[in-house]
């Protein structure tokens, strides 16, 4: 009974009215069929529907395992379901745990106030990731809410769980690395332990145990994400990096794609250096903005990269505003150049050019370095600390 007393009733009222809110939005959204659901996931799933387990034996999809095994799933223990709602339905789980991993992180800030219920809302309701999971059918929620699950553990140093959870996020997609130059930042300032790295491939290569035991072939199955990099011969697949600003990029694929590559490499080697030389105290603050800036940069100076590849940066931003709120315009920038850069492939329209979101990232990523720079390195006004946690 005292317990009963205790619950904030209007507070249980919100959350109950939001998660309604946010299956009736995604529900009304789940019968659009894109391109990529007739291409790629309505013909895995069927597959694995008609076949049972015993087809991950052969190589019937470019995607590495666990999204297929969650596939599996639904077919075998919910086979009546739509095929495009069951292709949607792991993304759509997978929102409300961002939502949920979004709430822990803020209420490390804000312990007894509403800040970690509406972060968690502002996540579940934000454009791009209602559209990539609901609508789009993509699977980026799903990497993306172990890669926060991640973040937070970093957070509260049970580095442990952070890698075991990094694996994970690595295994469901390799855009996961781009947080890599934080950990190796957190291990070269002994934080953590290189025993805890070895987790990550152990993960990866559980998850890829049960197709190997179904017989297919471990070598073919560790060649998935290099394949999966060989497939398309352009610089940028609307998204809005730096190579949006070459004229017919196609033409200069061979010249800029390693480039880029080594390019993203420096920086990222660049990036753990430079905090490594600060002798600040990476407070929560400052580990949820370096976070930010560097799953905005990576994809920034990549070439190949989907439109979807700034879905982590959409997150972290959202949780960013909950700690430096003078810097709200940060969330809203961030979503608007989403939102636009899906429209090319949602919607077959484009307006706004690529080349101009491209810029918008820049100014936010040369925004957020000069500020973290300035407090790493003691830089800033001497009234504009970190608080401590």
């Amino acid at each position: 009974m005292k317990a009963i007393k205790q619950i904030n009733y209007f507070d249980f009222f919100l959350i109950v009215v939001g998660i309604i809110l946010a299956i009736v939005i995604r529900y009304s959204l789940l019968d659009y069929k894109s391109v990529d659901f007739f291409k790629y996931t309505k013909v895995w799933y069927n597959t694995l529907k008609e076949n049972g387990f015993s087809i991950f034996s052969q190589n019937f999809s470019n995607y590495n395992p666990p999204y297929l095994y969650l596939l599996y799933f639904i077919a075998r223990f919910l086979p009546g379901i739509p095929a495009v709602i069951a292709t949607k339905l792991p993304s759509l789980i997978a929102d409300f745990i961002l939502a949920g991993f979004t709430y822990r992180i803020v209420r490390l800030k804000y312990a007894d106030s509403p800040f970690p219920l509406f972060a968690s809302f502002a996540v579940l309701f934000a454009p791009t990731i209602i559209l990539n999971s609901a609508f789009w059918g993509q699977a980026d929620a799903l990497y993306t809410s172990a890669l926060i699950g991640s973040i937070y553990f970093l957070l509260i140093k049970k580095y442990g769980f952070a890698m075991l959870l990094f694996g994970v996020s690595v295994s469901f997609k390799a855009q996961a690395v781009f947080l890599t130059p934080l950990l190796f930042t957190l291990f070269l300032r002994k934080e953590i332990n290189w025993k805890y790295f070895l987790l990550i491939p152990m993960i990866m290569l559980i998850a890829l145990l049960p197709a190997w035991i179904a017989g297919r072939s471990l070598i073919d199955l560790l060649l998935i994400y290099p394949s999966q990099a060989g497939q398309y011969e352009q610089l940028t697949m609307h998204a809005p990096t730096i190579f949006a600003w070459i004229p017919d990029s196609g033409r200069f694929y061979n010249y800029f794609y390693p480039a880029g590559l080594i390019m993203a490499a420096l920086t990222g080697i660049y990036f753990s250096l430079i905090v490594y030389r600060s002798h600040r105290e990476l407070t929560l603050p400052i580990l949820v903005e370096l976070a930010l800036i560097i799953v905005m940069l990576m994809p920034f100076l990549l070439p190949k990269m989907h439109e979807r590849n700034f879905y982590p940066a959409d997150i972290i931003s959202i949780i960013f505003v909950f700690y430096f709120p003078q810097f709200f315009f940060v969330p809203i920038v961030m979503s608007v150049i989403s939102f636009f850069s899906y429209q090319p492939t949602l919607f077959e329209v484009e307006p706004l050019p690529i080349s101009l979101l491209a810029l918008l990232i820049l100014f936010l990523i040369v925004f957020l370095i000069r500020h973290a720079v300035t407090q790493l390195f003691d830089l800033g006004s001497k009234t504009e600390k970190f608080e401590t946690q």
